[in-house]
This record gives structure tokens, sequence and C-alpha cells, in this order.
């Protein structure tokens, strides 16, 4: 009997944890024949940037949801009010009950837990043809017809410069060790920061870290 033939998916990978992207990478590769991994990146900015290129877009993006940088649920949001062109499938080591109704409302197609090999090929394959994986989500046409026309999430009017900032304030840095890491001065570090938290819409550092890491709703 030959085996089915399925058609060629392409995925882009999206986690804060190299290990993590590794882990997909050879899972997705070594059961999945039919995926081709298009890049894998631990910078939520630069997935939303690749997936709304149409030259770098995958078919499917695969999202963690707890990130360093900007939280999965403003990468889904941004994409899916962008595009209904790239699916997204969100994965997560916690308890799928933690973001499943967030993620659906963000715009996903499912949520799956990033640890299991199995569920994570079968909902890329469901999801690539079409379909929702989990109760709840919407198909990406469905989930753009939503959100298309909302306005891009505060994070991404940063720059390069001032997310690099925030990305070390999430981390728990002060000024001086963010300016030793991004070799700069002092009073150069905090005008990053405090430029960041003006364009983030709040008005305290530890308000800019909630908004930007996922912890506050307001933005997400």
């Amino acid at each position: 009997m030959s085996e089915t033939v399925r058609p060629i998916v392409t995925v882009g990978l999206l986690d804060n944890d190299e290990f993590s992207l590794s882990f997909l990478e050879c899972t997705i590769t070594e059961l999945m024949p039919e995926a081709r991994i298009l890049w894998k990146t631990t910078s939520g900015r630069d997935a939303v940037a690749r997936c709304l290129d149409a030259r770098q877009s995958p078919n499917i993006l695969l999202t963690d949801m707890s990130m360093d940088e900007l939280s999965g649920l403003a990468v889904c949001r941004t994409i899916r009010a962008g595009t209904a062109r790239v699916l997204i499938l969100a994965i997560t080591s916690f308890s799928l009950a933690v973001y499943a109704s967030k993620a659906s409302e963000a715009g996903a197609q499912g949520i799956v837990p990033k640890s299991v090999e199995a569920p994570i090929i079968k909902a890329i394959r469901t999801v690539a043809t079409g379909g929702v994986w989990g109760e709840g989500f919407q198909t990406a046409g469905e989930a753009h017809e939503r959100l298309r026309g909302n306005r891009i999430p505060r994070q991404f009017l940063l720059s390069d410069r001032e997310a690099e900032a925030m990305n070390l304030c999430s981390r728990g840095l002060d000024t001086a060790q963010i300016a030793t890491d991004m070799q700069v001065s002092a009073s150069t570090a905090k005008t990053y920061i405090t430029r960041a938290i003006h364009k983030l819409g709040v008005t305290s550092r530890g308000q800019a870290v909630a908004l930007w890491t996922g912890a506050s709703e307001g933005e997400r």
C-alpha cells in the first residue's frame, strides 16, 4: 500500500529558548516529512516582520506564548490583524487552560503543549489543512475579519534599541547593568528606557515590564 503524499507545509518557529527551537525543529523534521522549516527566531518582532512579508511568510507559524520580548499574544494579534495568509499555532509549556482562550481571542488557530511530540504534528497538519486545534478557535480567515483594522500593539512602536532595553529590564537588570550590556552610557540607557515607557503608554518601569512581557492585559 503506497504512502499518502501530503502537500509541502512551510513552517516558521518562534520561541525565546534556543533549546526549545532545536527540539521543535528536530521533532517536525523527523516526524513530518512534508514540512519545511523556513526559519526560526527568538524575536517576536522578527517573526512578525517575516510573517507580514510575503517573500518570507510560512504557511504556519508556531509561537510560544511566554516570551522575554513580546508576549506570544501580541505576536498573534499583530500578525492576524495584518493577514489571514499565515496560520498560527500557539505552543506553551504551561497548562493549556492558561492561554487557550487568550490565544483564540488573539487570532491563533489552536494551542498545543510544546513538550509532547505527537500532538504537535497532529495539530500542525490539522491547522495546515484549514482546521482548528481546540475548542473555541477560529479559522485564520474568520479571525482576520474580526481583528483587521485593530491598532498595532504599543510594543511595536519601540525602536530596536528601546526594545533591547526593555528586554533587559524584563530580566531584572538595573540601568547601570543595562548600559553595560548595551555598551552605552548610563544616561543613554536611561533615555532608551524613558522613551520606551512613554511609547508604551505607562508611567513606571514596572508597568512597562508588565506590558512588555504580557503580564499586563492592556496591550496583549
